[in-house]
């Protein structure tokens, strides 16, 4: 009878500790989503105004000249960072200049080519619809997924941690990595690439070490501060 009893304590024992093992697997909390999309590690970069600050931003103001030919800086919230892109779950890291097709983008101030998507072959909408759906469940859009809807795309690294993006371009001029460009230069054209059905338009995205400009601020201060990093 003792044995009988010893092997259902053991019995018992098993199943309440597998079934405890089994309920901390399943409750385990998952990844909080990211605040914002970190920048690829590029080697020319020296993330030294890495720092999301005020003081940050005043360095930059007056820093560029506008991307874009006859262009006018935006002041609808949902042409500036931080909007919300609810289509993707996350939010917008760049300043919007909608523009016909073809219009010409220039290097809004000098520095290194870091990157030109001379070779670019845009996905299809099954692959987009995927990608979207994805980044819904998740809560937040991969960094993968949100360069893709960003298109064809040219980087300016202007030192000292900045680094501009130009993207959703139809064309790119041909440019090489590592070229040295001034402020300008035609880069390329207005377009759609990555995400059509927001018409064409310019993403000036200016990113502040591995942060965006803009990151933190809203209403008239996020205005202010995208309508002074403009000369």
């Amino acid at each position: 009878m003792r044995t009988l009893l010893a092997v259902l304590c053991v019995l018992l024992f098993g199943v309440v500790a597998v079934t405890a093992s089994g309920s901390s697997a399943e409750v385990a909390s998952p990844a909080p989503a990211p605040r914002y999309t970190p920048m690829p590690v590029i080697p020319t970069i020296a993330p030294d105004v890495g720092e999301r600050s005020a003081r940050s931003y005043v360095r930059l103001w007056g820093t560029f000249a506008l991307p874009i030919e006859g262009g006018e800086v935006p002041s609808d919230p949902d042409l500036l960072p931080g909007a919300p892109r609810d289509y993707r779950g996350g939010i917008h890291e760049g300043i919007d200049f909608p523009a016909p097709n073809g219009t010409a983008v220039l290097a809004a101030a000098s520095g290194t080519v870091a990157r030109v998507d001379a070779s670019f072959l845009d996905w299809t909408r099954e692959q987009q619809e995927i990608a979207l759906y994805e980044a819904l469940t998740l809560g937040y859009t991969p960094a993968a997924t949100l360069d893709r809807i960003r298109g064809r795309q040219v980087w300016i690294d202007h030192g000292k941690g900045v680094i501009t993006r130009y993207a959703h371009l139809s064309a790119v001029e041909p440019l090489t990595v590592g070229e040295k460009i001034e402020a300008g230069t035609l880069i390329g054209e207005v377009g759609s690439s990555g995400y059509p059905q927001g018409g064409p338009h310019l993403h000036f995205e200016v990113r502040v070490g591995d942060d965006f400009y803009g990151d933190g601020l809203t209403g008239d201060d996020l205005a202010r501060a995208v309508s002074r990093l403009f000369r």
